[in-house]
């Protein structure tokens, strides 16, 4: 690659060799003068290279940093695969261990050990989740390295090992690599396309836990209060007995405590009945476990919608619409709407008789008690959340139903209202579907999801999430942003707006304000990460031994710097002594 160095001594050489050479004389007469310098001029080539100590110093030194520019190095046998990759559970059942060391500190232990093997390489480490991140990439100093271990935390939420090892696989591209998972249990099927140059090591829990955990906990409102249940699962191999507490999780004030007895592997429910009515409550285990994050669960009553039911006289776009958002939705006749308006179902019709009915707002698309007229104007809505992610401007809309005169109106066609909202937060659209153009926007299936997003918000209560699940809130056009708070009133974090939310890493109840706003949102921990699981740690991959090498460069060429520099300083010391020519 260098190669062409090679023309700096040939060109010292032709230098000496063309060189003109003088040589101190005395001449007794200046008529031998002419005479002398003749002869000097045409002395052979070669005596230029005679007795000349500096040519022979600048030439060497010219060599040797020629020879060091073309990289010489000697063949060594290096380790296959020399990458490391450190795979780490950070879901919540890493949290279980024997006395006071967790999976997770008791693989941090490990994760150390191997550094300490294997100073000098490079080290990955990959998080595991729904979105699996690099906490650090080929690093090779093992203060670094072993600071990154340390700083890896429980994220709560399951690992997703497929995702997080597909993850693993484009991170490390083609390279050989030894792969180092440190989870509680992972199936061998998740090797099934294996690769012939990374080798596994599945370091995994082996000795079963004792946990016994809430597997479900719900509560309905009723007439004389709140009633709730809640259902518990033995994983021990022995009988348990304990109590189970549930109190107000935003005063922290016990509202009922009842004991129970479960048998080893069997499931039991304890139901409570005649509790005050509350917004949020919690439910604690009081059992003695190896596993206490599914000790707890917590819960909101409000306008909990999970499926939606439209009239079957709208247009069939609208139930679509509600397809599209996600929800389960259905149609319905009048008789089969009023058996389900006081469930968690969201009513969607055009008969006005609803609005009186229940105490859950609804959806009316229309309205089945007035005739409409006709109108040529544009849109215009106010700075209402409604139409925070579903603008309307652009809507053309030829009719109108009448306004109701009890109703706050969020959007005009005109001076005439178009949409308006119920004191009870009923949404009202003075419009059929087939009145306007609105399926055709974009803004037509996000409207109903606002529209229902505001139909549980009427009661302070913003829905349950997963922990780190990202799902969009609803929000103030004009929000200045979200900030996220605990029951404390400890602040966690803030996000620009609705669509960013993603939910807190820690199961609890959390505190979401909004323009002064407040809503609550209840995070749950995941069902899979209420069973503890244990296996035999394994390895699986390529066919390798500890001690296999490879062939391998190392470069030797710094060596020869050293020499150069001598050479270079000898040279100066010749020069110095002999002087320069006149």
């Amino acid at each position: 690659m260098n190669s062409w160095t090679v023309l700096f001594p040939l060109a010292v050489l032709l230098y000496y060799f063309f060189r003109k050479r003088y040589q101190t004389k005395k001449i007794s007469s200046t008529l031998f003068w002419e005479q002398s310098m003749r002869e000097t001029k045409v002395s052979p080539f070669l005596k230029n290279l005679q007795q000349n100590a500096l040519f022979y110093l600048q030439m060497a030194a010219l060599l040797l940093l020629v020879f060091v520019l073309l990289g010489p190095f000697l063949k060594s046998e290096q380790s296959v695969g020399e990458q490391t990759v450190l795979v780490v559970d950070t879901s919540a059942s890493m949290l279980a261990g024997e006395g006071k060391t967790s999976l997770l500190e008791a693989s941090k232990q490990e994760m150390l050990q191997l550094v300490d093997a294997n100073k000098g390489k490079p080290f990955t480490i990959i998080t595991t989740g729904k979105e699996p991140a690099l906490a650090l990439r080929n690093e090779t100093d093992p203060e670094a390295i072993k600071n990154a271990i340390q700083n890896v935390s429980i994220s709560y939420e399951h690992e997703q090992m497929g995702s997080s090892l597909e993850f693993m696989r484009s991170v490390i591209a083609d390279q050989s690599a030894t792969v180092h998972i440190f989870t509680d249990y992972l199936d061998r099927s998740v090797f099934s396309d294996g690769s012939e140059s990374i080798r596994y090591f599945v370091h995994t829990n082996e000795s079963q836990l004792s946990n016994v955990s809430i597997d479900k906990f719900g509560a309905v409102k009723t007439a004389a209060g709140t009633e709730a249940i809640v259902k518990l699962v033995n994983q021990t191999e022995t009988d348990v007995n304990g109590s189970v507490q549930i109190t107000d999780a935003l005063e922290g004030t016990q509202l009922a405590e009842k004991p129970f007895a479960i048998k080893s592997g069997e499931e039991t429910l304890v139901s409570f009945k005649d509790l005050p009515s509350q917004t949020a409550m919690q439910a604690a285990l009081m059992v003695e476990d190896q596993y206490e994050v599914d000790n707890e669960a917590f819960i909101l009553l409000g306008n909990d919608i999970s499926d939606a039911m439209v009239d079957s006289q709208l247009h069939e776009l609208i139930r679509k619409a509600f397809q599209a958002i996600g929800m389960e939705v259905a149609s319905g006749s009048v008789n089969e709407m009023k058996q389900r308006q006081h469930s968690s179902t969201i009513i969607v019709t055009n008969d006005t008789s609803f609005l009186q009915r229940g105490t859950q707002p609804i959806v009316l698309i229309g309205r089945n008690d007035a005739n409409a007229h006709q109108v040529e104007d544009i849109v215009t809505a106010s700075q209402d959340m409604l139409f925070a992610v579903a603008p309307i401007e652009d809507v053309y809309v030829s009719s109108l139903y009448p306004p109701f005169d009890a109703m706050e109106t969020i959007a005009f066609i005109g001076n005439e209202p178009f949409i308006q909202r119920s004191p009870r937060g009923d949404i009202v659209v003075l419009a059929d579907i087939e009145m306007t153009d609105w399926p055709l926007h974009p803004s037509f299936p996000l409207f109903f999801w606002s529209a229902t997003e505001s139909v549980r918000s009427g009661s302070e209560v913003g829905g349950t999430f997963t922990p780190s699940q990202r799902k969009a809130v609803l929000s103030h056009v004009d929000t200045k942003g979200i900030e996220v708070f605990n029951l404390h009133d400890e602040y966690k974090t803030s996000f620009a707006n609705g669509t960013e939310f993603v939910a807190p890493e820690q199961p609890g109840i959390y505190k979401l304000m909004d323009n002064k706003r407040e809503t609550l949102i209840a995070v749950q921990l995941e069902q899979e990460e209420k069973k503890l699981s244990y296996g035999t740690p394994y390895q699986i991959g390529m066919e390798s031994k500890e001690n296999e090498k490879e062939i391998g460069k190392k470069s030797i060429g710094w060596l020869f710097l050293l020499p150069v520099l001598l050479l270079l300083v000898i040279e100066w010391e010749v020069q110095r002594r002999r002087g320069y020519p006149n």
